[in-house]
C-alpha cells in the first residue's frame, strides 16, 4: 500500500516538471520559430546591397529570371588563383574588379566570348597591378590584341593613381613597390584551356531555406527598432517607378561609395585623371599590338540619377566628362546603360544589388564589341 503511494506520488509530483520543461521549451523555441519566419520573409539573401544593409529581399530582390551562363569555362579568379590565371595567350587579358569576376556564370565577357570568339582572361584588380602584368613574361611574349581595363566609377580615382605614375602626382606608386619584375604564380607556365561558355539559361532567384541566416534577421530587427544606424548602403525616394522587376520600384538602394565619389573625382580632377589614362595607354601599347581600352561602369546612383527625388543627387557624376575626353579609349557604357533604363528594360542594375543583371551585362558586352569594331 505504501509502494502504491509512492509510485503515485512520484508520477504526482513529475507532472508540474513536466509542465515546466514543456513551458520552458515553448519560451526557448517560440522566438526562434518567429525569427525563422522573418527570416523566410527577408531571405534568401542574394544582393550585396541586401546583405550589408539588412534590407529585406521579398521588397527588393528581382523577381524577372536572368541570363546565366551555368558552364562557364573561361580564365576567371578562383579560389585557387584569387588574382587570376594568365600563363598563356589569350586574345583580351581584362584587369578589373567585381563587375568583371564577381559572379563568373553572369560576366559580360560569356557574351563577348560568344560573339567573337576570343580567348579571355580576367585579373583582379585588386590583387594584381597593371605593372605588373606589362611585365610578365607571358605578356611580353605574347601580349593579346586587347587589354581591357576596368574599374567601377567610385573606384577610378584610387584604381588609376595605383597603376599609373606622373602627372604631376608625388608618392605615387604601384602596389609591388616599383618591384615590376615579380614572380606571381598567376604568371606560371601552366597552359589554360579556355572553352566557349556554354549555352545560357534563365535562372530564378535562389530560394533555398537553408540557407536563412538568424544572425541577418537579428540585425534587420536592430535596425528597424533603434533607427538605420547603418552608413553603407542608402535607400533613395524615387520621383517615379524604376524599371525593376523587384516589388518595391519607387525606391533606390545606393552603396555610400557612391556618394563618397563626388569628392575624390574633385579632388584628382579629370584633367590629371586624363593624363594617368593616357600613361597606361602608353605603356599597353609600346609593343605596337595590343589596344588598350578603359572600361568603367557607372555607379547606380549615375545610372538612375534622372529617377532620383532629390535634385542635389542629381548631375554629380564627371564620368561624362571623361569619356567625351577620351572617345578613342573608353566605350560609352554608361550611355547604352542609362538609354535602356529610360526606355524601360528591367532590371539593368540588380534592384538587390550593386551590380548589373544580365541585360546590363549583356548591354556592356555589345558596347565593347562595337567600340572595338568601330575603332
Amino acid at each position: 500500500m505504501r509502494w502504491g503511494k509512492s509510485v503515485s506520488s512520484c508520477i504526482s509530483s513529475s507532472e508540474p516538471h513536466r509542465r515546466f520543461v514543456i513551458g520552458l521549451l515553448v519560451l526557448i523555441f517560440a522566438p526562434i520559430n518567429v525569427l525563422f519566419a522573418l527570416g523566410i520573409y527577408l531571405q534568401p539573401l542574394d544582393g550585396d546591397l541586401t546583405r550589408i544593409g539588412y534590407y529585406p529581399e521579398n521588397n527588393y530582390g528581382w523577381n524577372k529570371p536572368q541570363l546565366i551562363f551555368p558552364h562557364t569555362r573561361l580564365d576567371f579568379p578562383d579560389h585557387d588563383s584569387p588574382a587570376g590565371h594568365y600563363g598563356s595567350y589569350h586574345d583580351v587579358v581584362v584587369i578589373g574588379d567585381s563587375f568583371s569576376n564577381i559572379r563568373p556564370q553572369s560576366q559580360w565577357q560569356n557574351y563577348l566570348q560568344t560573339t567573337t570568339g576570343f580567348s579571355i582572361a580576367t585579373l583582379n584588380i585588386n590583387l594584381i597591378n597593371l605593372p605588373e602584368v606589362l611585365a610578365s613574361q607571358t605578356y611580353k611574349e605574347s601580349p593579346p590584341k586587347y587589354l581591357i581595363f576596368e574599374s567601377a566609377e567610385r573606384y577610378l580615382p584610387g584604381n588609376l593613381t595605383s597603376n599609373a605614375t606622373g602627372c604631376g602626382l608625388s608618392g605615387t606608386h604601384s602596389p609591388n613597390n616599383g618591384n615590376e619584375e615579380i614572380n606571381s604564380h598567376i604568371f606560371s607556365k601552366t597552359q589554360y584551356k579556355n572553352h566557349a561558355p556554354g549555352l545560357p539559361k534563365l535562372a530564378d532567384r535562389t530560394k533555398s531555406w537553408a540557407e536563412i541566416k538568424i544572425g541577418f534577421v537579428l540585425k534587420f530587427l536592430f535596425r528597424n527598432i533603434h533607427g538605420d544606424n547603418n552608413n553603407s548602403v542608402h535607400v533613395m525616394e524615387l520621383r517615379r517607378a524604376a524599371p525593376f522587376s523587384s516589388q518595391e520600384t519607387r525606391k533606390l538602394l545606393v552603396y555610400d561609395d557612391d556618394l563618397k565619389k563626388v569628392d575624390s573625382w574633385k579632388k584628382l580632377g579629370t584633367n590629371t585623371m586624363g593624363c594617368l589614362i593616357q600613361k597606361l595607354r602608353q605603356k599597353v601599347e609600346s609593343n605596337g599590338y595590343t589596344r588598350f581600352l578603359l572600361m568603367v561602369p557607372p555607379d547606380k546612383l549615375t545610372a538612375y540619377e534622372d529617377f532620383i527625388s532629390d535634385q542635389n543627387l542629381r548631375n554629380r557624376s564627371l564620368l561624362s566628362k571623361l569619356s567625351d575626353d577620351h572617345p578613342e579609349i573608353i566605350p560609352r557604357i554608361d550611355l547604352a546603360l542609362v538609354n535602356a533604363i529610360q526606355a524601360g528594360k528591367q532590371d539593368i542594375y540588380l534592384p538587390d544589388d550593386t551590380h548589373w543583371g544580365s541585360s546590363g551585362q549583356q548591354i556592356a558586352a555589345e558596347t565593347i564589341l562595337s567600340f572595338i569594331q568601330g575603332h
